[in-house]
């Protein structure tokens, strides 16, 4: 599990990137990293808007591009024209279910160690970035389901 940061480490980590930490950018922020279903701007911005009436769509789309670009967040998978966002910056994987498009973690030791390796004796390694798709556990069960009552 992730550690929230203090609102000086996100003023420290924004200064570092030569950003200003505004209050719409730490409430987008702290909603986030509070989040493990990877979120799109969408979702973001209804969770958002009740706690701050004037942001707008276009304030957290340009949150998400800034964060992405300051390595703050990463833009994990786009689905169904939608690009989803995970505020966990460490080495990990994701699962994307096929189905309902629910993303889940996996841990940096499940993404192979080899390989990480391997690319790291090729130059210097910023980012891994390990997508499996397929089918989630709860969706296979919802079809198992299906199946026996037809």
């Amino acid at each position: 599990m992730m550690k929230r940061k203090t609102t000086a480490q996100w003023r420290t980590a924004f200064n570092s990137a030569g950003l200003r930490l505004t209050r719409q950018r730490l409430l987008i922020c702290r909603e986030l990293e509070g989040r493990y279903d990877h979120p799109d701007v969408d979702r973001l911005y209804r969770a958002v808007k009740p706690r701050m009436k004037q942001i707008s769509v276009f304030t957290v789309y340009r949150t998400m591009n800034a964060l992405e670009n300051a390595g703050l967040a990463w833009r994990v998978a786009t689905w169904r024209g939608h690009a989803r966002y995970d505020a966990n910056v460490d080495t990990h994987g994701h699962f994307l279910c096929e189905e309902c498009g629910r993303i889940d973690d996996l841990s940096a030791g499940s993404i192979g160690a080899g390989a990480v390796a391997f690319a790291a004796a090729k130059g210097e390694v910023r980012r891994v970035e390990v997508m499996l798709s397929g089918t989630c556990d709860l969706c296979l069960a919802a079809a198992r389901e299906q199946r026996q009552d037809a």
